[in-house]
Protein backbone atom coordinates (compact mmCIF):
# COMPACT_ATOMS: atom_id res chain seq x y z
CA UNK A 1 0.00 0.00 0.00
CA UNK A 2 1.37 3.39 -0.90
CA UNK A 3 0.94 6.63 1.01
CA UNK A 4 1.82 10.17 -0.02
CA UNK A 5 3.42 12.49 2.55
CA UNK A 6 3.50 16.24 2.09
CA UNK A 7 6.21 18.22 3.86
CA UNK A 8 6.73 22.01 3.73
CA UNK A 9 10.33 22.75 2.72
CA UNK A 10 12.55 25.55 1.38
CA UNK A 11 14.53 24.06 -1.51
CA UNK A 12 12.83 20.69 -1.28
CA UNK A 13 14.10 17.14 -1.17
CA UNK A 14 14.91 14.56 1.49
CA UNK A 15 17.86 16.47 2.96
CA UNK A 16 16.04 19.79 3.30
CA UNK A 17 14.83 20.83 6.74
CA UNK A 18 11.12 21.03 7.42
CA UNK A 19 10.05 24.66 6.99
CA UNK A 20 8.94 26.53 10.13
CA UNK A 21 5.82 27.73 8.27
CA UNK A 22 3.29 25.66 6.42
CA UNK A 23 1.70 28.30 4.20
CA UNK A 24 4.86 30.38 3.59
CA UNK A 25 7.11 27.44 2.66
CA UNK A 26 8.70 27.88 -0.78
CA UNK A 27 8.16 24.24 -1.73
CA UNK A 28 6.49 21.03 -0.65
CA UNK A 29 8.43 17.81 -0.76
CA UNK A 30 6.09 14.95 -1.66
CA UNK A 31 7.31 11.53 -0.58
CA UNK A 32 5.58 8.38 -1.70
CA UNK A 33 6.04 5.52 0.74
CA UNK A 34 5.28 1.97 -0.27
CA UNK A 35 5.69 -1.04 2.03
CA UNK A 36 7.84 0.97 4.44
CA UNK A 37 10.22 2.29 1.77
CA UNK A 38 10.61 5.55 -0.12
CA UNK A 39 9.31 4.89 -3.63
CA UNK A 40 9.31 8.40 -5.08
CA UNK A 41 10.22 11.98 -4.14
CA UNK A 42 8.85 15.04 -5.92
CA UNK A 43 9.29 18.74 -5.15
CA UNK A 44 6.49 21.14 -6.07
CA UNK A 45 6.45 24.91 -5.67
CA UNK A 46 3.98 26.50 -3.26
CA UNK A 47 1.76 28.72 -5.45
CA UNK A 48 0.23 30.43 -2.38
CA UNK A 49 3.33 31.40 -0.37
CA UNK A 50 2.84 35.13 -1.09
CA UNK A 51 -0.94 35.16 -0.82
CA UNK A 52 -1.97 37.97 1.57
CA UNK A 53 -5.25 36.34 2.69
CA UNK A 54 -6.63 32.82 2.88
CA UNK A 55 -3.35 31.03 2.19
CA UNK A 56 -4.03 28.34 4.82
CA UNK A 57 -7.21 27.11 3.13
CA UNK A 58 -5.67 27.34 -0.34
CA UNK A 59 -2.55 25.41 0.69
CA UNK A 60 -4.71 22.74 2.37
CA UNK A 61 -6.81 22.32 -0.79
CA UNK A 62 -3.65 22.30 -2.94
CA UNK A 63 -2.19 19.44 -0.86
CA UNK A 64 -5.48 17.50 -0.91
CA UNK A 65 -5.63 17.84 -4.70
CA UNK A 66 -2.05 16.52 -4.96
CA UNK A 67 -3.22 13.39 -3.13
CA UNK A 68 -1.38 13.98 0.14
CA UNK A 69 -2.56 11.60 2.89
CA UNK A 70 -0.17 12.67 5.68
CA UNK A 71 0.96 16.25 6.23
CA UNK A 72 4.15 16.61 8.27
CA UNK A 73 4.45 20.10 9.72
CA UNK A 74 5.97 22.09 12.58
CA UNK A 75 2.87 24.30 13.00
CA UNK A 76 -0.89 23.93 13.22
CA UNK A 77 -3.00 24.85 10.21
CA UNK A 78 -6.21 26.21 11.78
CA UNK A 79 -7.56 27.71 8.55
CA UNK A 80 -6.95 24.55 6.54
CA UNK A 81 -7.91 22.07 9.26
CA UNK A 82 -11.49 21.51 8.12
CA UNK A 83 -10.37 20.91 4.52
CA UNK A 84 -7.63 18.50 5.60
CA UNK A 85 -9.96 16.68 8.03
CA UNK A 86 -12.75 16.28 5.49
CA UNK A 87 -10.29 14.84 2.97
CA UNK A 88 -8.95 12.38 5.55
CA UNK A 89 -5.47 13.93 5.65
CA UNK A 90 -3.63 13.06 8.85
CA UNK A 91 -1.63 15.99 10.26
CA UNK A 92 1.58 14.95 11.99
CA UNK A 93 3.09 17.81 13.99
CA UNK A 94 6.80 17.51 14.71
CA UNK A 95 9.15 19.46 16.95
CA UNK A 96 12.58 20.78 16.05
CA UNK A 97 14.59 21.28 12.91
CA UNK A 98 14.57 17.85 11.32
CA UNK A 99 15.17 16.99 7.70
CA UNK A 100 12.51 15.27 5.63
CA UNK A 101 14.63 12.10 5.62
CA UNK A 102 15.01 12.11 9.44
CA UNK A 103 11.24 12.41 9.95
CA UNK A 104 10.53 9.60 7.49
CA UNK A 105 13.11 7.36 9.18
CA UNK A 106 11.47 8.04 12.56
CA UNK A 107 8.02 7.28 11.10
CA UNK A 108 9.17 4.02 9.55
CA UNK A 109 10.80 2.89 12.78
CA UNK A 110 7.50 3.56 14.53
Amino acid sequence: MSMLLGVPTSKGGLDDKIHESLVRAETFTLVELENGEIKDVEVVGNPYKSEPYGAGSKVALFLVNLGVKVLVTRVDCPKGKMILDSAGVKVMKIEGELTVREVIQKMLRG
